[in-house]
């Protein structure tokens, strides 16, 4: 079952990948079959489905980080049953009973009988009720917390760094179809190519075995003939497992459980587009774009600083507005004696921790410098793979080239070889040659004119030129990191 009903959704909440669409290289966008995998790539491979929730985690966190500068508004509730505990003893009859006592014998003086109890005992009075409930509603509001504000920053640009991971992830997936759509292409094109120089090697040896029954040639031309049959066989046989294996590859980019019904493009190679370009207008056919990776470093060299920030604002207090308001007592109650409220600015200040806060800060600082450094290295290396991706499709074209008039020479020479072999008058050594030759070249043809587009798969990569399809999606809203 193809994932799109999971993504779909996904798509609506997140904003577009990529930057604004540039023109495309040349011939690679052309294939209105190619570029349709890539859109049911895009919608149904796993790993973008996982790219899409890893950035739909990172922009909830994000949400979640700012709505931590909103008042928060909770309920308490507490019942309470004590055994034991703390007791306070008041000396009440140690008090009152002789004072009641002289008391009573006034009173006996005066002849009225006694009026006060002289048998009072000594109270104790629990520290803790036998039973006690409070319920309350709590609202906690920050007034003065910066360290929120970092950590807002902070998921910001981690969502960020997902989202550019998100494109890379896609640029990725769409390269790995088209390098997989041309390795089947031209592994079935070597296949069709195989297969006919197979029936030609076939005729060939119904030829030599005719020529043999007649008296005509020796041995040695039919076993020459089968030897050549058999090796274009093995070969058929590699190139049809070649294609089993580049159809699977495919099928497997688009989350397909079966590659038969896959489409192929024509495997007829052309020399359109391979004129060689010159040096000085290639930039105005590629306009290379920033790498989403460079981007995704960008964006943690961002989310270190932030995290590093949120570390040195723990040195300053946070100012909390706190009120409470409901019951409590004995019992469950709403009367007038059972009312409680309290309204409370309150100051949480760490001032001192053996420098924990300051090492969590210089190892935030040091991620910072470390993801730059790698930054530096890797757009070097970016560039270094942009100019050889040039020079390697320069050689592509010059090779179609060749590769075209190569055909073009081996086809003449068989045409003139089967003419001379219908007259008798060459050697089947130099017709299996011919035949030979022909093979290689269309071979060579096929392979060049998809190693071509190949290439040109890999300067769009490599330069990030690729126009990403029109995705259902719509655009997000934007994290504010601003308090």
């Amino acid at each position: 079952m193809k994932r799109l009903s999971v993504i779909a959704p996904l798509f609506a909440m997140l904003a577009v990948l990529a930057p604004p669409a540039v023109q495309a290289l040349e011939t690679t966008t052309g294939d209105p079959q190619l570029q349709r995998y890539i859109r049911e790539a895009l919608a149904s491979n796993p790993a973008m489905e996982a790219r899409l929730q890893a950035l739909l985690g990172q922009r909830l966190q994000a949400e979640a980080a700012r709505a931590q500068r909103l008042p928060s508004l909770g309920m308490e509730a507490r019942y309470t049953r004590a055994l034991g505990g703390r007791v306070i003893e008041f000396p009440t009859g140690d008090l009152f009973n002789p004072v009641y006592a002289t008391l009573n014998q006034l009173l006996q003086e005066q002849g009225e009988a006694p009026a006060f109890p002289t048998d009072l005992q000594n109270a104790e009075i629990p520290f803790l009720r036998p039973q006690e409930q409070e319920t309350k509603l709590t609202l906690r509001a920050p007034l003065f917390a910066p360290e929120i504000t970092a950590a807002i920053a902070a998921r910001a640009a981690q969502s960020d760094s997902a989202q550019a991971r998100l494109e890379a992830t896609a640029r990725m997936l769409v390269r790995e179809v088209k390098r997989a759509y041309y390795g089947a292409a031209q592994a079935e094109a070597a296949e069709g190519i195989l297969e006919a120089s197979l029936a030609l090697l076939e005729e060939d040896l119904r030829i030599a075995g005719v020529m043999l029954r007649e008296g005509t040639a020796t041995r040695d031309r039919v076993l020459r003939a089968r030897a050549e049959m058999l090796a274009v066989q093995q070969q058929l046989d590699a190139a049809r497992a070649q294609t089993r294996q580049a159809r699977r590859q495919l099928a497997r980019l688009l989350d397909r459980n079966a590659a038969d019904n896959l489409v192929l493009p024509d495997p007829t190679p052309s020399t359109e587009g391979a004129s060689p370009a010159p040096v000085s207008a290639r930039d105005d056919v590629e306009r290379p774009q920033e790498r989403p990776e460079l981007r995704a470093l960008d964006a943690g060299i961002r989310a270190a600083q932030a995290q590093a920030e949120a570390e040195a604002a723990q040195l300053l207090p946070e100012i909390v507005l706190a009120g409470d308001y409901g019951i409590q007592g004995e019992n469950y109650a709403i009367e007038s004696d059972s009312e409680f409220g309290t309204l409370s600015i309150v100051m949480r200040w760490n001032l001192f921790d053996f420098g924990a806060r300051r090492d969590t800060r210089d190892a935030a600082r040091a991620e910072a410098a470390q993801l730059r450094a790698e930054r530096r290295d890797l757009e070097r290396q970016l560039g270094i793979a942009l100019e050889e991706a040039r020079d390697a499709l320069q050689v592509s074209r010059r090779a179609l080239l060749t590769a075209s008039a190569r055909v073009e020479a081996a086809e003449a020479a068989f045409a003139i070889a089967e003419r001379k072999r219908a007259e008798a008058s060459l050697s089947q050594v130099a017709f299996i040659d011919a035949q030979r030759a022909l093979t290689e070249a269309r071979l060579n043809a096929v392979i060049t004119h998809f190693a071509l587009q190949d290439q040109h798969a890999e300067v769009e990569f490599v330069s990030a030129s690729y126009p990403l399809p029109a995705l259902p999606i719509a655009s997000a809203e934007t994290i504010d990191a601003t308090p």
